[in-house]
């Protein structure tokens, strides 16, 4: 008798499907995320959230970016930016970029109030409610009433081990001195509250208080997390999703909080298959809703951000838009100063800012008068245009919030950019500028040692024959740069491996300009101008004419080249974009020892110095070598090898006296 053989999962059910667990798995996951299932829970979790309200008698602030699909329209006091990664172990932080006294205004008028925020499947609390908000509790508590009894950190002692809360202790005073080093109007922020706050923590295992308590010693601020804790998968849970709210740009098709709450009835009737496209039609009844509101940048008088869209000029004596060609159009016809900074949407955008934000200082420059009301607007209002006015608050604007068209000779490092940025903070509270673009602006202002250099050489204490150099000189590099003054006769030789791109030869002049930094980051500035002949091997020949800016920052010992406007009508162009920092190097002369000693005495008959950089141009790539060998005879060498996906040549020019 021959042996049965063994049954196969096929053999029993559904055989089509049998090899497919995981796919069936991940579809029915796919099922219980549905838009459906999270508007609906979303809708469970806010009776929630307004139970509570009801139960302390207090208002409703949404901590963003989820907080907002928990709390109806009509209920919301105020919207808050607590981030979770400044509560993650290891990580916790006071954010200077967002202060949130917003909700000082909030808790002052009402006693305490209630913050609303969600977490996803796994934890019972949102790190920012854990641990950030406590956090700015204690800090602004320490800062705003020193005179009371040392405010002790107040953490959930079920959720936070012994060893976290004195880790996070240990970091308080250092949060304290961060805030203070903004130089806020303490006294200003103190008269909001009468009291120190006090967090508490409510959850949906919580027993609601019968009726509101009282809290005469401080200011309760009432964590509300709103999702029920869910242990398992989703799948189980009958259709309710923990923290529904999170992460809605992966689930909502465009679905905003506003939105959803002005057609919660339609919304929640939709079948799961119809509502993508009730949510389409829904974006496009409400069009741009963007707010047409501008915010004024206090304490200054006259600088003013605002959404492209909406922000309108009619009011304004100068605009900078951050991704609009055209000039603004008024109603009124009036034709304000107008600077577009050609920036893209998003991360690209942010990126494209490090290049377009020398014309800001350009434009500034060539004002002739008082730039008066200053609007500066971006797609949303709320990112690249707040990094353009962080950028005019830190060199043209005074202590007193006082802009002027030419740049202020004050020091700028990360702790006065701190302090420029307390002023959008405090002025805007719900503004929202991309890390990208905060580090653009950084960039762009702080100009630091490469990593593989040293700080620039302290030439006074250097000695020559036994004997201190007093008055000390200039450093090397700037006695270089210098001696680049004035005109230059020029030759040079272009090879290129493409049929594409011509060879040939170009022999003229080019002359060295000295004009005022336009940034304080600099020292001193040339305006370079090449005009000469271009002759192709075949004969024939045409003018050809170039500019760039030569720079010098003392800070960094670097001489830099920018890119300028090279209109023929302008006659100080304004800078454009970094072409290339250089960090010269002394090269040794054959039979001499190298040194700082021996480079500046004054009978050494010829500075020999390199400089190597590279710059990627769109898909281009230029690798740069400038050499320099500057005596009596003086003369300096630059080659460029260029790769790219229709480039590939060598351009190499000698510059003499």
């Amino acid at each position: 008798m021959s042996a049965v053989p063994a049954l196969k999962t096929s053999d029993i059910i559904f055989p089509a499907l049998s090899t497919n667990f995981s796919e069936t798995l991940s579809s029915l996951k796919r099922s219980a995320l549905s838009i459906s299932n999270r508007l609906n829970s979303i809708t469970q979790d806010t009776e929630f959230v307004c139970a509570v309200a009801d139960a302390y008698k207090l208002p409703l602030v949404a901590n963003e970016r989820c907080g907002s699909w928990y709390i109806p329209p009509s209920r919301k006091a105020e919207s808050a930016y607590f981030k979770s990664t400044d509560g993650h172990t290891g990580q916790w932080a006071f954010s200077l970029r967002r202060l949130n006294t917003q909700v000082l205004d909030v808790i002052g008028k009402n006693d305490g109030c209630i913050v609303v925020d969600s977490t996803r499947r796994g934890k019972s609390m949102p790190d920012a409610l854990l641990k950030t908000v406590p956090i700015w509790c204690c800090v602004l508590n320490r800062v705003l009433f020193p005179e009371l009894t040392a405010h002790a950190l107040c953490t959930p002692r079920q959720s936070i081990s012994e060893s976290e809360h004195s880790q996070i202790e240990a970091r308080l005073d250092g949060f304290v001195q961060q805030l203070q080093n903004l130089n806020l109007e303490i006294a200003a922020l103190r008269s909001k509250i009468s009291k120190p706050l006090r967090p508490l923590w409510v959850t949906r295992e919580s027993s609601l208080p019968p009726t509101p308590p009282s809290f005469p010693d401080f200011h309760p601020v009432v964590l509300c997390t709103a999702s029920r804790r869910v242990r398992g998968g989703e799948v189980s849970e009958g259709g309710y999703i923990q923290g529904a709210g999170d992460d809605s740009e992966g689930w909502s098709c465009g679905l905003t909080p506003p939105l959803f709450w002005s057609n919660q009835s339609r919304l929640l009737a939709t079948n799961e298959e119809d509502l993508p496209d009730v949510i389409e039609e829904l974006l496009k009844s409400a069009g741009a809703s963007m707010p047409s509101d501008v915010i004024l940048i206090k304490p200054t008088s006259s600088l003013y951000v605002g959404p492209l869209p909406g922000a309108t000029p009619d009011d304004f004596d100068t605009v900078i838009s951050c991704g609009l060609d055209t000039p603004p159009a008024t109603q009124s016809g009036k034709k304000p100063r107008h600077l577009n900074l050609k920036c893209r949407s998003g991360k690209l955008g942010s990126r494209d800012l490090r290049d377009e934000l020398p014309k800001l200082e350009g434009f500034f420059l060539n004002m002739k008068e008082d730039p008066g009301r200053i609007l500066v607007r971006c797609t949303t209002g709320k990112d690249l245009s707040l990094g353009v006015a962080l950028t005019i608050l830190c060199l043209f604007v005074d202590d007193n919030g006082v802009i002027s068209p030419k740049p202020l000779s004050h020091a700028i490092d990360k702790s006065f950019i701190r302090q420029r940025f307390s002023w959008i903070t405090t002025s805007y509270p719900t503004a929202n500028p991309s890390r990208a673009t905060l580090q653009s602006i950084n960039s762009f202002l702080i100009r630091p040692f490469s990593s593989n250099s040293a700080a620039p050489p302290d030439l006074s204490t250097l000695q020559i024959s036994g004997t201190p150099k007093s008055p000390p000189e200039p450093t090397s590099t700037l006695r270089l740069f210098l001696s680049l003054v004035g005109p230059w006769s020029t030759s040079r030789t272009l090879t290129s491996a493409l049929p594409t791109h011509p060879s040939g030869t170009f022999t003229g002049t080019a002359t060295f300009t000295s004009r005022p930094p336009s940034s304080p980051s600099f020292s001193h500035e040339y305006l370079y101008e090449e005009l000469g002949t271009f002759k192709l091997p075949t004969g024939l020949e045409f003018p050809a004419t170039k500019k760039y800016a030569y720079r010098y920052a003392p800070t960094t010992d670097t001489m830099s080249v920018f890119f300028v406007e090279e209109a023929t009508k302008v006659p100080e162009p304004p800078v454009t974009g970094l072409f290339l920092d250089l960090q010269m190097k002394a090269t040794q002369r054959p039979g001499e020892e190298a040194g700082h000693e021996r480079l500046i005495k004054s009978e050494v008959k010829e500075l020999r110095f390199e400089g190597r950089e590279s710059h990627l141009c769109g898909k281009d790539l230029y690798s740069a070598r400038y050499r320099f060998g500057l005596g009596k005879e003086g003369w300096w060498e630059v080659r460029y090898d260029v790769k790219g996906p229709q480039k590939d040549y060598v351009s190499a020019t000698r510059y003499e006296r």
